[in-house]
């Protein structure tokens, strides 16, 4: 991974750093995650995304149709049950009949 950075890629930073999750700015940049966050750190941006969260929508929906809570979901996909929830509230899923 390059360790430096360049004017392009620290104003894409900055004005996508918050919008979308950091992982998906590290596959952008050709960056780790962490090399993400921690520039944005240094940069003092902010964010309150769970940037490192990146879950398979179908098997949340399959598992919210046989019942499972988030937390059930979370363990066993190795998740939190906050990451689940994010990912159900930031993305479209529908449920059931609706």
């Amino acid at each position: 991974m390059n360790a430096t950075w360049t004017y392009d890629q620290t104003t894409l930073l900055r004005e996508q750093y918050g919008k979308i999750p950091a992982v998906a700015i590290a596959s952008l940049l050709g960056k780790s995650p962490n090399a993400i966050m921690h520039k944005a750190n240094k940069m003092g941006l902010k964010s309150k995304l769970y940037h490192k969260v990146e879950i398979p929508l179908n098997t949340i929906i399959n598992f919210r149709a046989r019942g499972y809570s988030a937390r059930k979901i979370g363990r066993l996909i190795g998740y939190t049950h906050r990451g689940v929830r994010w990912a159900e509230q930031n993305h479209i899923i529908r449920r059931g009949g609706e």
